[in-house]
């Protein structure tokens, strides 16, 4: 029997922001209603048969005539940069002061992902710094198209932390993926700000 993979409505509901975001309201839409899923909207706390993320996918890259994996790496940028989802970026900037060391958090990021929204499952990471400042990273259980979307967010967050780095896929399978990530300086220029903790904060 075919197990049916599901995507967490949050993630989906984050990729419509981008999408009415960086195209426009009407590109979402007729990529809906060209699929002919009788809904406008996505509800961040349902969870998706997968194919539905990926049919919407594959039909913004033919209204766009854009290859779907620079698509997703986009996503992944603007899951960093963009402010209104500052919420992701803090998420991924609590694993360290550094971007060395943020590379090597990434193997908590599944469990601090859990502890903000219970049901999301994220794929298992795990980092090795295969020689100095060459790391390798692998993720087991991976959705179709998410080493896509990490390697925009890992770019971006090179230049949040203000290193200059060289990231690529090594392999890739199935369900999984191994990414290289080449630091050629720690700190090549200014990052941008970050606040650990703010007055009053919870």
């Amino acid at each position: 029997m075919t197990r049916v993979m599901t995507m967490h409505g949050l993630i989906l509901w984050i990729f419509e922001a981008f999408v009415r975001l960086t195209y426009g309201d009407q590109v979402w839409e007729k990529a809906l209603t060209d699929l002919d899923l009788h809904v406008q909207s996505v509800e961040p706390m349902f969870h998706y048969d997968d194919q539905i993320g990926l049919s919407i996918l594959r039909q913004l890259a033919i209204q766009q005539n854009r290859d779907r994996t620079s698509i997703l790496e986009d996503f992944g940028t603007f899951l960093v940069t963009d402010p209104r989802v500052e919420r992701v970026r803090r998420l991924l900037r609590f694993g360290g002061v550094e971007y060395t060391d943020f590379l090597h958090s990434l193997e908590d990021l599944k469990g601090r992902a859990r502890l903000a929204v219970p049901d999301l499952t994220l794929p298992d990471i795990q980092v090795d710094e295969v020689q100095l400042h060459v790391f390798q990273i692998t993720c087991e259980n991976t959705p179709k198209g998410a080493p896509y979307v990490l390697l925009g967010a890992l770019r971006a967050l090179a230049d949040d932390y203000g290193s200059l780095a060289y990231l690529e896929i090594l392999a890739e399978q199935q369900d999984s993926v191994v990414v290289n990530v080449s630091l050629l300086e720690r700190q090549h220029a200014e990052g941008r700000e970050f606040v650990w903790a703010t007055d009053g904060a919870p």
